[in-house]
């Protein structure tokens, strides 16, 4: 039977398809990782034509007309007096050396040498002072000044200094010796510099006026154009291209939009077809198909923004590979179904692949190869696929936890076959593939193992814990019923030994079912005396009631089963045993009585409300307990009475269409036959009969436990010691 109607096939398909448009859409928050002087490592192409202004161009030209306006200078009428008085102060200071009487001739040249702003006299110039008389000495000092002052007296630039110095022997007076000239020089000549000084204001204005005078710089690039080739260096211009035609920031192509919108409807409607033709129990409503698409789309989309800040690998560290992908089919076997799960891994590791073949050029260190996106389907495909297998049936947490390591296992097993496959390969990468390995794997098992319990609550799917739970005998209401309706226990233990092993041949959930028959006939301990297991031996209310109430009543433990179940808490799955046990079969007992009675009778008031077995699971209950209710009846249980009532039951309710809205074929009837027979030739096999105890067996007994006689834990008779035991036989 379709538990999926088409309406609702086209919904999931819809509502995945753009959850997948939207965990696929072509954004990737990281931008180009460059930066001005790297080397490029291959050639950069421009996907696109621009022109544009240029800042770095621009801002270069600039900088070139700033550079060619010459500082403003400004004459410094100041200086020539700073530099006058300086002078006055060095000749007084040589003065007063010259005049000294108690210094030695050696002491006074090295004073000479040391007076400030003169830098050093020569030493023929400090001969010159030392041999002047006063007077002439009063000559030099007063020619000096005033070659001083004419010099600063006029416009001297920084760069003329030299040359005011060169010219100034030849403005010296005449009248002197040239070693006189030679010491007006020295004396005038350290103390010559720039009257003209740079106008701070004045220049910054006319450079800023000489840059506001250059035009944009436009720059041009072509589609397909090399921007920089393999081996350059990155400088700002390059940088700066890159930027422009969209490499260094993140950006939306529309071939990349079009194969976005091109590969998520295909993956919907390969999912929708799937639940469409292969219904899965627990995801025919509206919410859960809606919760469904968003386990398969989030971890898509987590992917995509973790491969885009992890690829290029360029330091081959397989950080891609890290990820607990696998947790969500493993969940998804966990709860739903095993071949789903498949499925949904083998179109997530395809998605996967393709969001990793669809990343953008994010660096210039490294590309991202064909290796790369056939790694991610392989490792996120078959590493998902043993997760499913390995916990599509667990019941422990311990199985997860095998999970884990199986899937980190495969992980290694598939990235180190295809690192073999490198052209270069560093021992080191070894490592990080098993650390990849190890913490993708077990993070999936840990997360399964610890999520499954949460998103089976959201999806409102029974899980294995749960089942685990309500299989234990002392649960409150097994526990009620084998203290009011003890009969009515047992059957239904007998019945989960019969269809559990059923449903495990023939591929059911064998755990469901068990749990099922133990609360299948629930709905008994509201009246469990009107139930035949449950009278032992008493009497039977039936016998003061007509047919047609007394089938009231029977019919009534189904409904007031659901009734309890729901009050308890049992879950949906385990709640459809219920009603669907008996299907819409006729209470056929009172039935019969009721036709003796009145042939015309109308057999809708005889039969129970149904609905028939929708899953295989109901349906192996129905035909267990129908099975073992008649086998107890019979009177004869030989093998070949039991394979016939077992076949019987089996035919009737094919003809009675209470199988036709399962999915049981004809095959698994076979099995689940087999199976019925092979475990009720084991419930009720024969005995041989004891012949009756022999006089001496009797006496022995009696004399045992006559009265007075000693408890043999005392040690020893009542009536004297104790025997000694025969060699070779042990005492009772």
């Amino acid at each position: 039977m379709r538990t999926l109607t088409s309406s609702q096939a086209l919904l999931f398909g819809l509502v995945l398809s753009a959850l997948l448009f939207l965990a696929l859409f072509p954004f990737f928050p990281r931008q180009l990782n460059i930066s001005e002087g790297d080397v490029a490592a291959r050639d950069i192409i421009s996907p696109v034509s621009k022109t544009f202004e240029s800042d770095v161009l621009t801002q270069q030209a600039r900088d070139d007309a700033a550079r060619a306006v010459p500082d403003v200078l400004i004459y410094n009428p100041d200086m020539r007096a700073q530099q006058v008085a300086k002078l006055e102060a060095a000749t007084s200071s040589i003065t007063t050396v010259r005049d000294d009487a108690t210094l030695e001739e050696a002491a006074k040249r090295a004073r000479l040498l040391a007076v400030p702003d003169l830098s050093g006299l020569s030493r023929s110039s400090i001969d010159t002072v030392l041999a002047l008389t006063p007077e002439r000495w009063q000559e030099i000092q007063n020619e000096g000044e005033v070659r001083l002052g004419d010099v600063l007296g006029r416009s001297i630039a920084p760069d003329g200094v030299g040359g005011e110095q060169d010219r100034l022997p030849q403005e010296v007076s005449p009248g002197l010796s040239a070693d006189e000239t030679q010491l007006v020089g020295d004396l005038v000549r350290p103390l010559i510099v720039a009257t003209l000084v740079i106008n701070e204001e004045a220049t910054a204005n006319a450079r800023e006026a000489a840059q506001q005078n250059v035009q944009p710089v436009q720059q041009s690039v072509a589609e397909n154009q090399t921007i920089v080739l393999h081996g350059s260096r990155i400088d700002a211009t390059t940088a700066e291209i890159l930027g422009e035609v969209g490499l260094l920031s993140p950006r939306v192509r529309w071939n990349h939009l079009l194969a976005v919108l091109g590969i998520a409807p295909l993956a919907a409607i390969v999912l929708a077809l799937y639940l469409w033709n292969f219904p899965v129990r627990g995801i025919s409503g509206e919410r859960n198909l809606g919760l469904l698409a968003l386990m398969i789309a989030l971890p898509i989309f987590a992917a995509k923004l973790y491969f885009s800040l992890v690829l290029p690998d360029d330091s081959q560290r397989f950080l891609a590979y890290f990820l607990p992908l696998a947790a969500a089919p493993m969940l998804i076997a966990t709860l739903l179904e095993t071949r789903l799960a498949v499925v949904v891994a083998f179109v997530q590791a395809t998605l996967m692949a393709f969001a990793v073949v669809s990343l953008p050029d994010l660096s210039l260190v490294g590309t991202i190869e064909p290796l790369d996106a056939t790694r991610v389907f392989f490792v996120y495909g078959l590493g998902a696929v043993v997760g499913v297998f390995a916990v599509r049936r667990a019941e422990r947490a311990n199985q997860y936890l095998m999970a884990g390591l199986l899937i980190s296992l495969a992980t290694l097993a598939l990235l180190f076959t295809t690192w073999l496959l490198e052209a270069e390969r560093d021992p080191i990468e070894a490592a990080w593939i098993t650390a990849a390995s190890a913490t993708g794997g077990l993070s999936s098992g840990l997360l399964t193992a610890g999520g499954f319990a949460f998103v089976g609550a959201v999806l409102g799917v029974t899980t294995r814990v749960q089942l685990m739970e309500l299989a234990q005998l002392n649960a409150p209401l097994l526990r009620k019923l084998q203290d009011e309706a003890p009969g009515t226990f047992h059957h239904s233990i007998i019945v989960g030994n019969l269809a559990e092993r059923a449903a495990d041949l023939v591929g059911a959930d064998a755990l469901l079912v068990r749990v099922g028959c133990y609360y299948h006939d629930i709905g008994k301990v509201l009246q469990p005396g009107f139930y035949i297991e449950n009278q032992l031996g008493g009497s039977n209310p039936h016998d003061d009631l007509d047919p047609h109430s007394s089938a009231r009543i029977i019919a009534e433990h189904v409904r007031g089963g659901v009734d309890l179940a729901k009050q308890n808490g049992l879950p949906p799955a385990v709640q459809a045993f219920i009603p669907e046990h008996h299907g819409t079969r006729l209470i056929p007992y009172f039935y019969r009585i009721a036709s003796q009675q009145d042939p015309n009778v109308d057999e809708s008031g005889f039969r129970y409300p149904g609905p028939r077995p929708q899953t295989r699971e109901t349906a192996i209950v129905m035909l267990a307990d129908s099975t073992e209710a008649m086998v107890r009846a019979s009177a004869d249980r030989s093998t070949e009475r039991i394979d016939q009532m077992v076949d019987e039951v089996l035919a009737e309710r094919l003809a009675e269409g209470e199988l036709e809205e399962c999915d049981l074929t004809f095959r698994d009837l076979r099995t689940i036959a087999q199976s019925f027979k092979q475990t009720l030739r084991g419930v009720y096999h024969p005995r041989i009969a004891y012949p009756e105890p022999s006089e001496g067996e009797r006496q022995a007994l009696i004399g045992r436990f006559r009265p007075g006689r000693r408890s043999p834990a005392n040690g020893s008779p009542a009536d004297g010691p104790a025997r000694p035991t025969r060699p070779g036989r042990r005492s009772l």
